[in-house]
């Protein structure tokens, strides 16, 4: 995926997202790490950071945001920073883009200067015709009504565009369920742009409640209806933000709604999203009466629901961390580390608990802990993780050099990279003859972090020789290290690139499939010069001489 087509490889609700993002002007700061790397800080809910490095020919090699976005691997922000990038190598194309652009709207809006009202009136009804979704969002556009008149026409838009997508069927496919989520945006975006707060809280309310009921009438394969929820609860939370400066009456109002939408049906299996809007109540829980209602609202939820299943225990857990933070930024210290011993049996709460154990150097205590939560947690590897991580740090503390060791190469083993470092520190013997050993532990360890901390491992010691087998092995991988082996191993990365390229043909199938294929070509010419790519592209064309798509992007290889 490079920089020039990365947008047919990520959701369009994602990339419609992350343009407007960019266009937005939520790129606050941009600079280069080193070359080719480069740090974005993209404002959002949160200022976010994400890191991009690229080859020279745009490759995206490594793309990364601290967002907790964790629904597929591109997050918005970072289609911000990759439509950013494309914008500061392609200026020169980019200019001219914009003057084509330009000259496009000047004669369209020269033609439109010319007619008269009653034209243009004919030809905007025209394009309306029977379409009830797009009257509406004019309707809703441009009259001026009061802010009742508003929300009625904003819950007509939302019924059409309902029905339009629904249609006789009364179901969204997958292949419409985008559109709807886009349209349904457009009204996010008006709560956004409203002034008067409560009419912005209730268009976006609108919105959140038939986003939540569209989860039983939409095909969410793509993950496109559970965005709309998030946004629209990202909405909400931008409007809680603004009201902080407001009268204390003006913000009872507000908790108020928010309370009395966390209490509605339409979470109902979808505890999570109540638990969401309650974060939202505690932004005004500097208020005592407030504060002292939200209390009783979790309680009562916290006393009523069943910890007997997994979801239900993570339910109540979100719900007590909320009570927490009451108790911990509004009552007394004693409070809230009583409230952290009575709830022991959740993860948030051990966490707080062991860390209030670090500052207290009870590292023997950390150590007990820390081994009991191991053996009961043993289903779940990423609780184990965090457990032998903490023990870890306690072992530290008190110098215990030996279980350091054994405990590092366990964490290491379980996917941690990071404790190859902690245990390179520790060695005192034979660095060479450690690395060698550990080596080829890992290349026969069969857990599944094996191959992943084994690559990692020879490329922090720069071991070219182990890092060309890896790529004879898998060949696939051959264009991420053929600048790092081409030097020292010109011929073998020659080879396993020629065998990469005819495995990547062979399993094409359409067009968009040779256009890859043809995009490692112009890259192994880089590497093999263009004598020796011709002779690869002519022998494709050999073998797949029936394939006239395939043959007609290899002929446009230049």
């Amino acid at each position: 995926m490079t920089i020039y087509d990365f947008e047919d490889y990520i959701d369009e609700i994602i990339l419609d997202r992350g343009y407007d993002y960019y266009v937005g002007g939520n790129i606050i700061d941009l600079y280069n790490s080193g070359k080719n790397e480069y740090i974005f800080k993209i404002q959002g809910s949160d200022d976010y950071e994400v890191m991009v490095k690229l080859d020279d020919n745009g490759e995206i090699l490594y793309s990364e945001c601290n967002c907790p976005y964790d629904y597929g691997p591109i997050c918005k922000h970072q289609v911000a920073a990759f439509y950013k990038l494309v914008e500061i190598f392609s200026s020169q194309n980019e200019a001219s883009n914009v003057q084509k652009r330009a000259k496009e709207q000047q004669d369209i809006k020269e033609v439109l200067d010319n007619l008269s009202k009653e034209e243009l009136i004919d030809i905007i009804m025209d394009l309306i015709g029977d379409d009830e979704t797009l009257k509406n969002r004019i309707v809703l556009r441009y009259s001026k009504v009061d802010s009742k008149q508003e929300l009625i026409r904003c819950r007509k838009l939302i019924n059409s565009i309902v029905r339009k997508y629904k249609g006789r069927d009364g179901f969204i496919s997958y292949n419409e369920t985008y559109d709807f989520v886009s349209e349904m945006e457009d009204l996010l975006w008006k709560a956004r742009d409203t002034e008067d707060i409560f009419l912005a809280l209730d268009i976006a309310f609108l919105v959140l409640e038939e986003a939540i009921q569209a989860f039983e009438y939409a095909d969410d394969s793509g993950g496109s209806i559970d965005l709309l929820v998030s946004d629209a609860i990202e909405v909400i939370g931008d409007i809680v933000f603004r009201s902080e400066n407001l009268d204390i009456n003006l913000k009872k109002e507000i908790f108020s709604r928010l309370l009395t939408l966390s209490e509605s049906k339409i979470f109902d299996g979808w505890e999570s999203y109540r638990i969401d809007i309650l974060w939202l109540c505690a932004d005004f829980v500097d208020i005592e009466e407030l504060r002292d209602k939200l209390v009783s609202k979790i309680e009562y939820l916290v006393t009523n629901w069943s910890t007997e299943n997994r979801y239900g225990k993570y339910i109540t857990e979100k719900l007590l961390q909320i009570l927490y933070v009451i108790k911990e930024r509004y009552g007394s210290r004693e409070e809230a580390e009583q409230f952290v011993q009575e709830h022991l049996e959740f993860d948030f709460f051990k966490e707080v608990f062991i860390q209030k154990c670090f500052r207290e150097k009870e590292y023997e205590k950390i150590i007990e802990l820390a081994l009991k939560w191991e053996e009961q947690d043993r289903q779940y590897p990423g609780l184990v993780s965090k457990w032998k991580k903490m023990r870890y740090e306690a072992y530290k503390k008190l110098s215990l050099k030996e279980e350091q060791m054994k405990l590092a190469k366990e964490l290491l083993f379980d996917g941690n990279f990071e404790y190859y470092r902690e245990l390179k520190e520790l060695i005192t013997g034979d660095r060479a003859e450690f690395y060698n050993n550990l080596k080829q532990e890992l290349k026969s360890y069969k857990g599944w972090h094996g191959k992943d901390i084994y690559l990692k491992v020879i490329l922090e010691e720069n071991d070219l020789n182990e890092l060309m087998e890896f790529v004879k092995e898998n060949p696939t991988r051959i264009e991420e290290y053929a600048d790092k082996l081409k030097d020292k191993f010109k011929d073998e990365v020659i080879e396993v690139y020629k065998k990469y390229i005819k495995l990547a043909a062979s399993s094409s199938s359409n067009r968009k499939d040779y256009q890859k294929v043809c995009g490692i070509l112009k890259r192994y010419k880089k590497i093999a010069g263009e004598q020796s790519q011709k002779e690869i592209i002519n022998e494709l064309m050999r073998l797949y001489k029936k394939r006239p798509a395939f043959i007609d992007e290899l002929s446009k290889i230049k």
